[in-house]
This record gives C-alpha cells, structure tokens and sequence, in this order.
C-alpha cells in the first residue's frame, strides 16, 4: 500500500495576553464606558490605513500566487505531448498513457488554481500521491503537477547556467529521459546513437535503452556530447534547445573519486560573473545497497563543495523507488519495501535538516511496472524527469 508522505507544518500560534489592551466584554464586566476619545479614534484609523496601504503594496510588487512558475497556461489543450516525438509509434507511449492533467469540476474554477501554488506543496503532492489501479497513470495528493511541453522546458531552463545529475542508475535513467524529452525522441533520445552500428540501435529501441546492459553503455552522459557528435552523424537527433549545459556524475559511494569532485567544481566555475543558479538534482541508495550513513556522507560531500564556490546551487534530493514484485528474494530483507520506505523518510528528513529540498518516488512507483524489481521503464522514467523540471520551474531564477 501507498503510504501518507510527511506533510509540511507548523504548530498553531496562540495569542498573547498583552497588557493594558482590554476588550469591550471587559469594560462592560467592569461597569466602565468604552473609551471614545479622539486620540484612540484617531489611533484606530491610522492602523486601518496602514494596514490597506501594506496589502495593495504587497498586490503591486508580488507574483501571482497561483502561478510560481511563470509559464502561461496554454489556451488550447494539448491531447497528446509526444505526438511529435521520434518513437511515437514504434514505443507505442502517449502522454495520455503516463499523465492525466487536473479537470475542473466547477465551471468557475480557474485553471491555475488546479496546480500547486508553490514549491513546498508541489514536492509534498508530488511525493505522497497514488494510483487508481496497477500501472495507470499517478494523481498526486493535493494539487497537480504540470507536463510542459519542450518550448516550455526551454524556457524553464534558460534560467539556469547548468544542471548537473549526481547519482547512481536509478537517478541515471532519469537523467536518461530528461535527454528523451529535449531531443523529443523516446526512441533512442537516452542514447549516443551516433556511436551505435545499426543493429545495436534496432536492439536498444525504446524500452531497451534502459533495460539492456549492452544499451546502458551508450547513455548519454552530458549535453557537450550530443552538441558536438550527433550534428555530424548519419542518425541525427539534437536538442530542441541547448543553451543551458547538463551532466549527470555517476556516484556509487562517498567520498566519491577525486576526479568527479573536479568535474562538479569546474561546472560550477563555469561562469563566475553570472547571477544564474546551478541546479543540483542529488540521489544515492541501492549502489550503497541503503546505507544512511553513506547517503548523508554523499549530501554534505557535495553541498560543502557547492558552498565553496559561492554561486547560488539549489540541491533536490530524491529517494528511491520502491520494490518491484519481481525484486529477488534475496534482496528483500535488505532492499524490500519496509526498508526502502524507511529510507525515504530518514533521507528526506536528513536532507531538509540540510536546507535542501526532498523528492520521494517510494509512493510514484509502488503500482508501477518494473522489469527486475529495482529499475523501471520509460513510462515511469519520463514522468519522474518531468517532476524534476517541475521542481525547476520553481527554484528562484537569482
């Protein structure tokens, strides 16, 4: 079963008896008259006054609440987002397939409304949904998240100077659809197909760029790659836009190798004089097969790195998915449910203490369909890929 994720709160506040301020009850049980002085009368007012001139200050120089991400709304609804992808057909995967957007049921509802008005409730509906059923399409809890199309996903990342992936398979995959949506390709879109002979392509199709081991060798793992090799190759498939660089950094352990510690900096060097993020989407859990100690190792690793450069790096953590029913039984004690899920909330909580953001997939992927157990196909793949640039969009642009 789904599990409620941990909510966002905070304690109610109770009034404080301050001295000298009576209510009118207390006056009338006193047997006194209520003041009517014009020094009160004139108090009164001015508090009024200042207190409408702070609310139409605050309506003037604030951005719609409603609307975080500042990406318009499209008028006209989109049926099917990948209509126009290499793949299409061949992966036999529709938007519709993966992603029910939020349907008004009353005709005065606003559309922004629907979605989640902020970045804290879009992490926690995003972590603690479910589904109406095996493999169907995943509804979070609360509000809704939105599924951007490429022009729009150019437009969210045009506010970063980088992003950088670091992690182990779970969180590669990701990144490996993140690369399928902006080269609007779920066919080969993960791949360096440019490296590829025919056969290997035919073999590694849709689904099998994931699954296949012989295909995972040929994962894309930066955007320089396919920027300087696909242009030139006979099997062309570019990003639609490819202003903001990205990477994924393959991690297994903390500390990790010296060398990936250079490659991180160098990203975050990149550009010294610009006042754009680099966002920082962090996973690590079954390569230390769940190791708490490991996993808060690899966050101040990493964040003590981001903090010696200066820039500004927000960090997303996410947790792991949870336990397919094909997981091997030798690996349920130690990577099963029970375990994976207490994973998930320690981590997060570890995570926020580090003033970085949480994102669980424990809930997204218990009724979703998974080949070994631990690692699941496109149709999980793209959706978490879209939640993280859900997350994005609502990162601060300075």
């Amino acid at each position: 079963m789904a599990y409620p994720f941990p909510r966002f709160s905070s304690a109610p506040q109770t009034p404080q008896y301050v001295k000298g301020i009576e209510s009118p009850s207390s006056w009338q049980s006193r047997g006194l008259d209520k003041p009517r002085s014009y020094a009160i009368r004139w108090l009164v007012a001015s508090v009024a006054a200042a207190v409408v001139f702070l609310i139409l200050l605050a309506k003037a120089f604030a951005s719609n609440p409603h609307q975080t991400d500042r990406i318009p709304f499209s008028i006209s609804a989109i049926d099917d987002f990948f209509n126009h992808f290499e793949g299409r057909q061949d992966c036999g995967i529709a938007s519709t397939d993966v992603y029910i957007p939020p349907i008004a049921t009353l005709a005065s509802t606003k559309k922004h409304s629907l979605y989640c008005p902020n970045r804290a409730k879009l992490l926690e509906a995003m972590s603690g949904g479910g589904r109406h059923g095996f493999d169907t399409p995943y509804f979070p809890v609360g509000c809704h998240f939105r599924w951007y199309s490429t022009a729009e996903i150019c437009m969210i990342l045009d506010r970063f100077d980088a992003i950088v992936f670091l992690g182990d398979n779970t969180l590669r995959h990701i990144y490996s659809a993140f690369n399928m949506l902006l080269r609007e390709n779920i066919a080969l879109g993960g791949l360096r197909q440019w490296e590829m002979k025919e056969s290997e392509r035919e073999a590694c199709r849709c689904e099998n760029q994931l699954s296949r081991l012989e295909c995972l060798s040929y994962s894309v793992l930066n955007s320089q790659s396919v920027r300087s090799n696909d242009a030139g190759s006979g099997h062309s498939s570019p990003y639609i836009c490819d202003r903001t660089p990205h990477i994924f950094i393959p991690i297994d352990r903390s500390p990790a190798a010296e060398d990936l510690h250079t490659s991180f900096s160098s990203i975050l060097q990149r550009e010294p004089d610009s006042y754009k993020p680099i966002a920082v989407i962090h996973s690590l859990s079954l390569a230390t097969s769940l190791a708490w100690s490991t996993a808060t190792s690899s966050m101040d690793e990493w964040v003590t790195l981001a903090d010696n450069s200066q820039k500004n790096v927000p960090f997303l953590w996410i947790g792991p998915n949870a336990a397919g029913h094909l997981k091997p039984p030798s690996q349920i004690l130690s990577q099963g449910n029970n375990a994976l899920w207490h994973y998930t909330i320690e981590m997060a909580e570890e995570a926020r203490a580090r003033q970085l953001d949480a994102l669980g997939m424990y809930n997204f992927t218990l009724q979703a369909g998974s080949w070994d157990g631990s690692y699941y196909g496109q149709k999980v793949v793209l959706v978490q890929a879209m939640m993280v640039i859900n997350w994005l969009s609502r990162l601060e642009s300075t």
